[in-house]
């Protein structure tokens, strides 16, 4: 079991918050005393503070009714760790899988979409999880998906970009004010997590649309993850270093600090459709705590 470092705090006060942080929400990330196991795993977090986060749907015909998940950060050594838990009656690890047809003789995209669960790190500007907010920023993504990266030991590392001037492969959105901005979501440098494939003729009645690489390398695959689903709930844990040394990757604080982000869940729902976090802050304390009982509860 994990336990929080006791002989000592630091209290260096590092300029790591991007914009004004006054009334969101704290994620308390701690300093370990041993590195837990990315096993999804929850045996190594049971004497670590768990913070709710309450997620609120994208759109207001939205079919997703997961209220919150319950968050747990830690450091140890070089790495950042953290652990999602979130309620979720069904396990969905197929992502558009090709279904023959047999009317038509060839294979057709299935309804099935996987689980996943995005947490965003502001890296510059002023982030929010309002990306209609008219704020430009930048913001570390770490995409974990049930089908197309939980099987690779990995989270999809991708950068976000939100400018109100125009970017090369970007998405418009009108803003409300009548203005525009432009979304763009590459992945990190280095190696593809899947490519996709087609079928000419019939082989099984159901075939996989991604194909994943074999252990994809470069700045993409910074985020090790593993997600197990069990008793209706997700329980996922995600580690990288706390500075990759990739100009695409946030560097977290090795003393105190603190960062904004935020959290989205999906459960088998297209990309339009998931609920997300208010904008939190993730405060790096390294603050020690009075005797921990092994037997107290944290909720």
């Amino acid at each position: 079991m994990i336990k929080l470092i006791l002989p000592f705090c630091l209290f260096v006060i590092l300029g790591f918050v991007a914009g004004d942080d006054a009334q969101s929400q704290t994620i308390p990330v701690y300093a370990l005393a041993e590195a837990p196991t990315l096993d999804g795993n929850d045996d190594d977090w049971r004497s670590i503070p768990a913070t709710t986060v309450a997620l609120k749907p994208v759109k207001a015909d939205g079919t997703l009714s997961t209220a919150s998940v319950q968050v747990k950060g830690g450091t140890h050594g070089n790495r950042v760790y953290f652990l999602f838990e979130w309620e979720d009656r069904t396990e969905n690890n197929l992502h558009k899988p090709w279904v023959w047809d047999e009317a038509s003789g060839k294979y057709i995209l299935g309804p099935q979409r996987e689980d996943r669960l995005a947490i965003q790190f502001g890296m510059g500007g002023k982030y929010s999880t309002n990306w209609l907010s008219g704020e430009e920023f930048t913001a570390d993504t770490w995409h974990w998906k049930s089908s197309r990266s939980n099987p690779l030991g990995l989270a999809h590392d991708k950068k976000l970009t939100i400018s109100r001037k125009k970017l090369l492969r970007a998405s418009k959105l009108r803003l409300p004010d009548g203005g525009h901005i432009y979304i763009s979501r590459p992945s990190d440098n280095g190696d593809k997590l899947y490519t996709t494939k087609r079928y000419r003729g019939y082989e099984q009645p159901l075939m996989p649309k991604y194909i994943l690489s074999d252990s994809p390398k470069g700045s993409i695959s910074d985020v090790s993850a593993r997600g197990v689903w069990s008793g209706n709930r997700w329980r996922l844990e995600l580690s990288r270093l706390l500075d990759t040394g990739n100009e695409d990757d946030i560097i977290f604080p090795q003393t105190q600090g603190k960062i904004v982000g935020g959290i989205a869940v999906f459960d088998q729902s297209e990309n339009d459709d998931h609920v997300i976090s208010d904008t939190l802050t993730f405060a790096f304390h390294y603050r020690s705590w009075a005797k921990v009982s092994e037997s107290r509860q944290f909720q």
